[in-house]
């Protein structure tokens, strides 16, 4: 496990292997020469992931990731930031909240107005909505769902 040192007059934080490279000791912070507490940091919250938030120049809609998307250079990162996991409690609406900490208008619509569905996989806007049918393996089971379908990438979600 690789640990921490916190510096008792800047606040800085350093990984303690770092400063014994560079330094060859613990004792003073680089940044500001104060002492470094002897208290090691312990990260509260490791089973986090990285959240990225985007926004579409194209379309002016943003949009939450778990992971960098197939092309991200048709979309502009906004913030970056670290939050569990959506299989968490709370799901996607607790990190919506983490992420508001940072940018608080994030997520906010008007009430007029409210977010188009897209497609996760090509972010296209143009799907057709198809009843789930009849299937041999299956049979009627789940026939009267509808699934989305994209008319761009022929992907269903």
């Amino acid at each position: 496990m690789e640990e921490n040192i916190k510096c008792s007059q800047c606040n800085s934080t350093f990984n303690k292997m770092f400063l014994l490279g560079k330094q060859g000791n613990v004792d003073t912070c680089p940044v500001c020469g104060g002492n470094m507490a002897d208290v090691a940091e312990e990260d509260e919250h490791k089973d986090w992931i990285t959240w990225y938030y985007y926004k579409d120049p194209e379309y002016g809609d943003y949009s939450l990731w778990d992971k960098l998307p197939n092309d991200p250079s048709a979309l502009t990162l906004i913030k970056e930031f670290k939050a569990p996991p959506e299989s968490n409690p709370g799901g996607l609406d607790a990190v919506k909240e983490i992420l508001r900490t940072h940018i608080p208008d994030a997520f906010i619509f008007p009430e007029n107005k409210t977010p188009e569905a897209r497609c996760p996989y090509c972010m296209s806007k143009e799907y057709t909505l198809l009843n789930k049918g009849y299937s041999l393996f299956t049979g009627f089971l789940g026939s009267g769902r509808i699934k989305r379908v994209c008319n761009y990438c022929k992907r269903e979600f």
